[in-house]
């Protein structure tokens, strides 16, 4: 089950750590309630928090620390507030966090192309007075936001332990889709980017052979026009979505069907993507966009 940083924290309006706690209390009973009748494994991203944090970083005049690094302080700082909120709920089995790295391949044509959105939106005029020039930007409804490379994951380092802590535990993993590592010869090296929780949802979900996945976002269904949410898509089959997929922007609602598309391919029974608030009605079918063998 992946969460959706955006559904966590929105990059518009006003954020806060009690609107990201607020929004974490409104889904952990939901889960909790679940865990009586599934083994749950949790993702979560983190676009918007690991921005705010690049953000702080760069004004606080001391030396900034490196993109994967504020992966791995998001991935531990929401990770806690989904492990408490729920283990207050009283799950019928315990919920435990796996600091998740995952690997990346250097030569990924991620590093060239920043597509990954994170962060807040900044009018022209607030870009104009800050740091234009600093980072790449993408344009979205007037407004500009921070790109970074997003880089596929190949590989996830800490597999075997979620695998063992799963025979006794839920477990929440892979946050912010996991600190992103190069390999090289005996050494585990940071690379500065941000991967899209989705690919590592997927990759989770099919290392350890799950046979459901549900990403949970900010928006109800897949639409044909998702920018104009005209067109809903409730149920389709991966031949159908996968015929459709160059339909999609990247860096929104794309990768979320690309990683079901893989998830069905490579073994997966259903894969979901529908609203973080109708969690309940998803699981019974009667929400979201339903995508099938």
């Amino acid at each position: 089950m992946g969460l959706g940083g955006n559904a966590l924290l929105k990059p518009s309006g006003n954020q806060s750590v009690s609107g990201e706690i607020s929004s974490i209390k409104n889904i952990a009973k939901t889960i909790a309630r679940l865990s009586s009748r599934f083994n749950i494994v949790i993702t979560h991203g983190n676009g918007t928090q690991v921005g705010d944090e690049l953000i702080k970083n760069k004004n606080s005049g001391l030396e900034m620390l490196p993109l994967y690094l504020l992966n791995a302080e998001t991935q531990g700082s929401i990770g806690s507030i989904i492990e408490t909120a729920i283990n207050s709920s009283r799950p019928s089995k315990p919920f435990c966090t796996v600091v998740t790295h995952v690997v990346v391949d250097k030569s990924d044509d991620a590093f060239s192309v920043p597509t990954k959105p994170i962060g807040p939106f900044y009018t022209k005029r607030e870009l104009g007075k800050g740091s234009k020039g600093q980072f790449s930007y993408i344009k979205e409804n007037g407004m500009f936001r921070i790109v970074v490379p997003s880089p596929k994951p190949i590989k996830i380092l800490e597999i075997e332990q979620i695998k063992h802590m799963l025979k006794r535990f839920n477990v929440i993993c892979g946050g912010g889709g996991g600190i992103p590592v190069f390999i090289e010869g005996n050494s585990i090296i940071g690379a500065n980017a941000v991967v899209d929780k989705d690919y590592t949802t997927q990759l989770i979900a099919t290392t350890i052979k799950a046979r459901r996945m549900i990403l949970l976002t900010n928006a109800d269904y897949v639409y044909k026009d998702f920018a104009g949410r005209k067109g809903k898509i409730k149920k389709v089959s991966v031949q159908e979505i996968n015929s459709m997929i160059g339909n999609f922007e990247e860096g929104t609602i794309r990768p979320k069907i690309d990683a079901c598309i893989r998830f069905i391919k490579n073994g997966g029974e259903i894969a979901q993507i529908g609203s973080i608030n109708m969690l309940d009605k998803i699981i019974k079918k009667e929400s979201g966009t339903l995508i099938t063998r």
